[in-house]
């Protein structure tokens, strides 16, 4: 098939990775594949000079633009693919408007719970879990008109999980630094850790407005000298394998496709109970803790430390679920039958 991918972000964040990942997936899967991106888009260059994937780079400006969809349009005349996927609300907004005048159906991957007002030339809506389709339902969203296909990760999967028994007992985490991401939890639970008596250092790959107040809160408690802070992950699975354990403590995630790398590495996860890891997790594959849950969330560390083939047992049930359900090869088959489906409308 011709399919074009757009997103119109700058910055890397899941959804942005979701696009990279969704393009170089179909481009080896033999695919032609356009890709549209922002010609300020941080990780273009992993777009550039693949085989089987066309990139190209716009300026789009805000919503009242209405060039951007316009030269859009004018790519995908020239491209003339049979199906049109963008992820997040501005490509959405902008790339359906230019696939409407150039006369192409558009799949929109949502990847949290927007209004759908932008979404008015999208033909069908992804959501990655049932509580996102739940929630475009609950808009008015035609039922026969929005399906689910969960994330999916390019990461490798190990051969077997293993238990954490190094000391110290190496946390990892990573992802923006912003409010959500519950960063500043994980470093007072770090401290609680601590104090029981376990030796354990901690690293949070990433960078973001919060790094500042990040660093002042680690001083403050005393861990400065165990927690690593500022460090861009360009490697993602060499990371996680010099890690323990990965804790993903999120005030808010719809999804998390941190949690499934971690997932194919083999890594205990230990997770709150947000929207995407309480839908694709369970008692059975990860640990718990409540949103904001400081004490829970220790309780969760210290548990992994005093039982850890436990920890190695919901790893190896993590990885068994990640192989089945949301390595590339079981997910890319439902993009694939999905486009099929809208483009023959």
């Amino acid at each position: 098939m011709k399919i074009t991918q757009i997103m119109l972000g700058k910055g890397f964040g899941g959804a942005e990775r979701s696009f990279v990942d969704t393009a170089l997936a179909l481009a080896a899967r033999g695919h032609e594949v356009q890709a549209i991106c922002h010609r300020k888009f941080v990780k273009r260059g992993l777009l550039e000079n693949v085989s089987g994937l066309q990139l190209e780079t716009i300026k789009a400006g805000g919503e009242l633009d209405w060039f951007t969809p316009r030269r859009i349009a004018k790519l995908i005349r020239q491209f003339q693919p049979e199906i049109v996927h963008t992820q997040l609300k501005r490509a959405a907004w902008h790339g359906g408007r230019g696939a409407h005048m150039a006369g192409v159906l558009v799949v929109s991957k949502l990847h949290n719970y927007v209004k759908l007002e932008r979404y008015r030339y999208v033909h069908t809506l992804i959501g990655t879990t049932e509580d996102q389709r739940q929630h475009a339902l609950k808009l008015n969203w035609p039922e026969d008109r929005v399906t689910v296909i969960p994330n999916f990760s390019r990461v490798l999967p190990v051969e077997s999980a293993r238990a954490p028994g190094q000391r110290p007992l190496r946390l990892l985490t990573y992802g923006r630094y912003v409010h959500k991401k519950g960063f500043d939890v994980l470093l007072k639970a770090l401290r609680k850790l601590i104090d029981s008596g376990v030796d354990a250092t901690l690293t949070i790959g990433g960078s973001g407005p919060e790094l500042e107040a990040l660093s002042a809160l680690a001083e403050e408690l005393g861990i400065a000298d165990k927690v690593a802070l500022g460090i861009w992950i360009d490697d993602v699975a060499a990371a996680l394998d010099q890690a323990d354990v990965f804790v993903l403590p999120s005030r808010d995630e719809p999804f998390g496709i941190v949690m499934l790398e971690a997932m194919a590495r083999g890594l205990p996860i230990i997770t709150s109970r947000t929207q995407g890891p309480s839908q694709v997790l369970t008692d059975e594959t990860a640990y718990f803790a409540d949103i904001d849950s400081v004490e829970m969330l220790a309780d969760a560390l210290q548990q992994v430390v005093e039982n850890p083939e436990k920890a190695k047992g919901k790893a190896v049930a993590a990885l068994e679920l990640y192989c089945t359900t949301y390595h590339e090869d079981a997910v890319l088959p439902r993009f694939e039958a999905l486009y099929r489906s809208v483009s023959s409308r």
